[in-house]
């Protein structure tokens, strides 16, 4: 069977955050798979690497919430999927608006095969609960795609569906290595957080006061956060209030973060909320054990505790300080999980995922 199939995939975004680098990565993937790939994005946000023929709706359209401005967008990606031949659409977006949907439903994606992805455990962002016409329309796709196993089970037993399908977020890791290759040189130990800085979603106050009370900032270890977003200003604040502005060092987004992820003793996930991290999943893939909470959904289909990284109950200060100090303090368990690291991530190479992608697509 050819696998010449014509695949767009969609997104809000190619840049900034997780989700964004899934669908980027997605496209590299299938088109290494022999598909023809076509990708639209609806802002002007491009910060990874991406294959494919592009539909940038962002610079376009600059007026992005006015009426006219949307119905722009569903116009132009109609034709833009209508033009290319599309057979299956791979729909990265989040979904909140009703009349967005019926379009893109009954209008944008008419006669076209599409696969729903579900990027977080919090659905009310992809699927929208008690909404009779949400729930028509999200029946009609051939699958909805859910990047961890809790997501489908929360998924089948909210809204009753029978076509949902986990496949996890892949990781090239051939790839990720070639990337390391990039010179970055820091004259200091740290612990690293690297994503957005949202405080509702990654809860990056609790990371800052559980190393406050650590003893990281005695033992001269520092905590890196790289990233951007909303509340950057205020963690930065934070910081200065604790006094812990020379040992808590910002820095800006970063499309290749891995040399300095390489280097970090660990690496740091506290998030509320999650889909499928794939900070843990990099972190991993560089050698570098993780602590994480466990916050639905993701963290405990990757980590094993005490294994390849610590995994400790959500949102407790004193329970996310006694595991940065023990990973510093018990030198014997720390050096097993960072031999396991690597090993432990094999599962979600994108050897192994893209044949589960594979059969779907067929």
């Amino acid at each position: 069977m050819s696998l010449k199939k014509n695949i767009c995939i969609v997104a809000s975004s190619l840049g900034g955050g997780g989700a964004e680098r899934v669908a980027t990565q997605q496209s590299i993937m299938l088109e290494k798979l022999g598909y023809n790939i076509f990708v639209v994005t609806i802002l002007n946000s491009i910060s990874y690497p991406v294959s494919g023929k592009v539909l940038n709706l962002g610079l376009e359209i600059d007026d992005k919430d006015s009426i006219r401005a949307k119905m722009i967008r569903h116009y132009k990606t109609k034709q833009f999927l209508k033009n290319n031949n599309i057979d299956v659409v791979i729909d990265h977006r989040t979904r909140s608006t009703v009349l967005g949907e019926l379009l893109y439903s009954y209008v944008t994606y008419k006669g076209l095969s599409v696969l729903y992805y579900v990027h977080s455990y919090r659905l009310e962002n992809y699927l929208p609960k008690n909404n009779f016409i949400f729930r028509k329309i999200f029946n009609r796709g051939e699958n909805i795609i859910t990047v961890a196993k809790e997501i489908e089970e929360k998924v089948k037993k909210e809204f009753q569906f029978n076509h949902v399908k986990t496949i996890y977020n892949p990781i090239d890791i051939k790839s990720l290595h070639t990337s390391l290759k990039e010179v970055v040189t820091q004259d200091f130990e740290y612990v690293l957080f690297y994503g957005r800085l949202v405080d509702e979603v990654k809860n990056l106050q609790l990371l800052i006061n559980a190393y406050e009370k650590s003893i990281l900032p005695q033992k001269e270890i520092k905590l890196l956060i790289i990233g951007d977003g909303q509340d950057k200003v205020m963690l930065e604040e934070m910081v200065n209030r604790l006094c812990l502005s020379e040992m808590v060092l910002f820095k800006p987004f970063m499309s290749n973060p891995f040399p300095i992820v390489k280097q970090a003793k660990y690496t740091l996930l506290t998030s509320n909320h999650e889909g499928f991290p794939m900070t843990i999943i990099e972190s991993l893939a560089c050698g570098v054990p993780v602590i994480s909470v466990d916050c639905k959904s993701g963290p405990k289909e990757i980590i094993k505790d005490k294994v390849n990284g610590l995994l400790i109950e959500n949102n407790n200060i004193e329970s996310l300080s006694n595991a940065m100090n023990l990973f510093v303090l018990n030198d014997k368990l720390y050096g097993f999980c960072k031999a396991n690291a690597i090993d432990s991530i094999l599962k979600f190479n994108e050897d192994s995922i893209s044949k589960q992608w594979v059969n779907i697509l067929s």
